[in-house]
């Protein structure tokens, strides 16, 4: 009997709805924290329970607007996005980049959305970056 391969970690980001929608649909290329990291490479997203309602001002007024109502943009595993770049906020990357001082811009591509949203909480407790493989066999309804 041949055991089963080995599933490499991954890595989640969470974030608050419907920024997370609308990075997984490629029209947010670039994810505002407080913190860097030298990680690059494919990142989960997850979209958390929290509506932000200024990111649907931003995004009207660049004239999405599929992204508009909380019941239209699902929570949970959302689909992978990959992290091309970190660097410090210095006036740059508008309209998606904050210029709040402390603030990195962490630079996405190549957004990859799943079929299907996959249910589930991101059990960290907060949106920091964290490793699982455990979501890759989530209980369906």
């Amino acid at each position: 009997m041949t055991a089963a391969p080995a599933r490499p970690d991954l890595r989640v980001l969470s974030v608050r709805r419907p920024w997370a929608n609308l990075i997984v649909a490629e029209h947010k290329t670039i994810e505002n924290r407080s913190w860097s990291t030298a990680y690059r490479g494919r990142l989960v997203v997850h979209a958390g329970r929290t509506w932000v309602p200024a990111a649907v001002e931003l995004s009207r007024s660049l004239g999405i607007t599929e992204f508009a109502t909380a019941a239209a943009n699902p929570g949970g595993y959302l689909g992978t996005v990959e992290v091309l770049d970190v660097h410090p906020a210095a006036g740059c990357c508008a309209p998606w980049g904050f210029r709040d001082p402390g603030t990195f811009h962490w630079v996405l591509g190549d957004a990859r959305p799943f079929d299907i949203p996959i249910p589930g909480r991101d059990d960290s407790g907060s949106t920091a970056l964290r490793t699982t493989s455990s979501m890759w066999s989530p209980q369906r309804p």
